[in-house]
């Protein structure tokens, strides 16, 4: 599979320079009474990014106008809307129906060193 760097790139700078101002929160949680998976608690930080990141992109990807007699528009927001899939699609796979010893605390975290408010657990 090739992969164009510079797309990819912009792409990310663009996601990046989007996120950088807001707040994480935990994602959401549902009670269960079977067994839950229990992952670190550094890859419960990575989760609650990955998913506030893929959050933040859907909110985009619902706000951008695209021109479809512009090429160059249509390549950008299907860039877009690829980018979200791979991070949900990630998001399931690595994190859904999984627990650590808390994902509000990863949020805190995540939030205090991007100097941002956040909420006590």
């Amino acid at each position: 599979m090739e992969v164009n760097w510079k797309i990819s790139v912009a792409l990310f700078m663009v996601v990046s320079s989007s996120v950088a101002a807001q707040s994480y929160i935990a994602p959401p949680t549902s009670s269960t009474r079977s067994h839950v998976p229990v992952i670190s608690d550094e890859k419960m930080e990575q989760c609650v990014k990955l998913y506030n990141e893929a959050e933040w992109l859907s909110e985009k990807i619902d706000q951008t106008q695209v021109d479809n007699f512009n090429q160059e528009s249509v390549d950008n927001y299907n860039q877009m809307v690829n980018e979200h899939s791979r991070m949900t699609d990630q998001f399931n796979a690595e994190c859904a129906g999984k627990q650590s010893r808390s994902a509000c605390e990863a949020a805190k975290k995540l939030n205090i060193s991007q100097g941002l408010p956040f909420d006590e657990c």
